[in-house]
């Protein structure tokens, strides 16, 4: 059981210590995902930045995910996507979820601009479950020339874990559990992040 994700992200970053990275970029995904970030990057002495993408989910089912997007309209598509993708107002649903990432980037961070190239990257959350948002992620990032990225999560589920596995350097992580319900059971305190919270950590590293 894990503390909270301070402890998460000070566990993490013990064990990226041990693969001597070079000048590695924190990517966090908020919210939760930047108290890890933050924990790591001073573990590292390294600088935090933040990424995001947004679930796209069937109209009449907001919570079902069947795809994510990023702000620059890089997509993964669940093995679901093909099911959904004709309804009339896809399109829609799909152009608020990039205005939604857009807007949140700019709140975060004052641009939707990233320079990667040649840098190692460490994609930083406090955990996933089916993983459609990192999965859109890393989609996105296989486009920025960055020179490797590893994922550094606190709880994934088995069978995430291999499919995630292949389009990574390493995956850090403190659970491979192969029964999942929900990230929150393997932590002990689990509370929401606000935004204010995310902000007060990033104006660190401006």
């Amino acid at each position: 059981m894990i503390k909270d994700r301070v402890e998460a992200g000070q566990l993490l970053g013990d064990n990226l210590i041990k693969c001597n990275l070079e000048n590695p970029v924190i990517l966090a995904i908020p919210r939760g995902g930047v108290i890890l970030g933050h924990e790591i990057a001073k573990k590292l002495g390294c600088k935090l930045d933040v990424v995001i993408s947004k679930k796209i989910t069937p109209p009449e089912n907001p919570e079902y995910a069947i795809g994510a997007i990023t702000h620059d309209g890089t997509l993964y598509k669940s093995e679901y996507w093909d099911n959904y993708s004709s309804d009339e107002n896809f399109t829609d649903e799909l152009t608020r979820k990039k205005q939604e990432v857009k807007r949140r980037l700019e709140e975060y961070r004052k641009t939707t601009e990233y320079d990667l190239e040649g840098k190692t990257i460490v994609l930083v959350d406090d955990g996933i479950a089916t993983g459609s948002t990192v999965f859109a992620i890393l989609n996105w990032l296989s486009k920025q020339r960055t020179k490797k990225v590893l994922l550094a999560i606190s709880v994934i589920p088995a069978d995430t874990y291999e499919a995630i596995k292949p389009k990574v350097s390493n995956v850090v992580t403190l659970e491979i559990p192969t029964s999942f319900s929900s990230v929150g059971q393997f932590y002990s305190s689990f509370e929401q992040v606000s935004d204010d919270e995310v902000k007060e950590i990033l104006v660190q590293y401006d």
